[in-house]
């Protein structure tokens, strides 16, 4: 009965904590909610660096701590360097496989036994994997924090990779990407950066056929094997903030950590190679039961180590990745009405990166609608309508409204610390330069800057929707255009 009332009793404190959370964040992200936001004149932001101390373990294991008396809770977020970028052709998906069942089972805890111990302690512990590493997420009650630790010692220095919960997981990922060619935004993705990234691991993960085909002979030898090579103790850096005891925070990091040892493979690591043969092609995916299009056209970008990063984010922003009053939202859906939304989007991984926009409209739109993008672009790359102050005056308004409301707790605040330290080489105050370099642009630098990095004769497109109302007015303009049946 005692351990009832204390489940009950942490599930309450959580939910209530989680609702906090929640009401704090959740903004209804309307037209007129930007409309509200554009009339107000925001203060320009500080993010509040917490006081966090390293502490470093012989193996090479880091950890940021840093204490937080305000809520009776102990969290912890952090990353192991390495992620999709270490696979191969012959086995591409085995790190999110890999991940998936580490949180399972381990050495020492059956599946049912580990689900039940997290159960009785409220714990929370999650794994994903991205394209060039980890991330690790959890949380507990301060009183629950040695078991919190215990939990991740267990899932990152013993999982089991055999037995009936490594072969569900293995059959349940193979419906899971079965049914990737079912769904019109996954074909999206599968499409485009498949072509993009091509023969680069990046580019692996989106080849649902290569997945499936590793995933029908993958046995546990093997992914155990992976695990032992990429998980090593000093290639992971956590954060943890909460109410704790310093001292008794190390002895237990130290109690649970230090004689782990390093077992590491170096992996061979390369930059995308751009591929010429993409440019300006077309890739027609036929979709019959579609009832739009869904279009992608973008190229090659840089890594994540790209200089003029937030530039560029904000030139962006005013073309058409900000809110509703978009260069391309504005021009091709209120005035035109050729879409039914679109965006333009960067993404940046650390070996290479892409640059995209995203279109759904009528299948019969689909070339009024391409031309229409690249229309745009020109006019933005040949400076016939340049940005205005205004329009940058509203988006940096807007961002220092919503900005801050990513870094309301001290967990992850301290998270961006130890990634920019880590990865990027930036300082602990990198949150409030970045605000400080945004707030000082002016719009005649970040036209220039965007424009240069815009390529309207290499862009690569991909549209999935039904052929038969697609392709017809490609042929009757004479565009040349690859059919994929799927």
């Amino acid at each position: 009965m005692k351990k009832v009332n204390k489940i009950i009793f942490y599930t309450l404190i959580i939910l209530f904590l989680l609702t906090l959370s929640t009401a704090a964040q959740n903004q209804n992200f309307s037209p007129e909610f930007f409309r509200e936001l554009a009339d107000v004149v925001n203060k320009k932001p500080e993010i509040e660096v917490p006081d966090y101390q390293l502490f470093k373990l012989d193996n090479g294991m880091k950890f940021y701590l840093a204490q937080d008396k305000s809520l009776p809770i102990f969290e912890v977020q952090g990353y192991i360097e390495g992620g999709k970028i270490n696979e191969n052709k012959n086995n591409a998906g085995i790190t999110s496989l890999m991940t998936e069942t580490m949180l399972l089972a381990t050495e020492n805890y059956t599946e049912r036994e580990l689900s039940l111990f997290k159960e009785l302690n409220a714990l929370s512990l999650n794994l994903s994997v991205g394209s060039d590493r980890i991330s690790i997420r959890g949380n507990s009650l301060k009183t629950e924090s040695t078991k919190l630790i215990s939990l991740l010692n267990e899932v990152l220095r013993r999982p089991k990779f055999e037995g009936k919960h490594f072969e569900r997981t293995v059959n349940e990922s193979k419906q899971f990407y079965k049914q990737q060619f079912y769904n019109d935004s996954s074909l999206l993705n599968m499409y485009f950066f498949k072509n993009l990234y091509g023969e680069h691991p990046y580019g692996y993960n989106y080849n649902y056929n290569l997945i499936l085909d590793f995933l029908d002979q993958v046995n546990s030898k093997e992914v155990n094997n992976y695990y032992q090579q990429l998980v090593n103790p000093e290639d992971i850096v956590i954060a943890i903030s909460g109410d704790f005891k310093l001292e008794e925070i190390k002895k237990e990091l130290q109690n649970n950590f230090s004689d782990w040892r390093n077992s590491k493979k170096e992996f061979s690591e390369k930059y995308v190679n751009v591929q010429p043969k993409l440019h300006q092609k077309i890739i027609v995916v036929n979709k019959t039961d579609a009832t739009q299009a869904n279009m992608r056209m973008g190229y090659n970008f840089y890594s994540s180590k790209f200089p003029k990063r937030i530039p560029f984010m904000m030139g962006n922003r005013i073309f058409g990745g900000g809110s509703f009053n978009s260069r391309l939202m504005e021009n091709l859906r209120s005035d035109k009405g050729y879409v039914y939304g679109i965006n333009a989007q960067t993404q940046y991984h650390d070996f290479g990166g892409a640059y995209y926009i995203n279109l759904s409209l009528e299948p019969q739109k689909a070339l009024l609608g391409m031309k229409a993008v690249k229309e745009e672009v020109k006019k933005i790359k040949t400076g016939d309508q340049p940005f205005k102050e205004q329009e940058l005056f509203e988006n940096i308004n807007l961002y220092n409204a919503i900005f801050p409301k990513a870094y309301q707790h001290q967990i992850d605040v301290l998270n961006e610390i130890v990634y920019q330290k880590e990865y990027n080489n930036n300082s602990e105050n990198y949150l409030n330069d970045f605000i400080k370099q945004y707030n000082g642009l002016e719009a005649s630098e970040v036209q220039k800057i965007f424009a240069e990095e815009l390529y309207p004769e290499i862009i690569f497109t991909v549209i999935v929707g039904p052929a038969e109302k697609i392709t017809p007015q490609f042929k009757e303009a004479g565009i040349e255009f690859e059919l994929i049946n799927n």
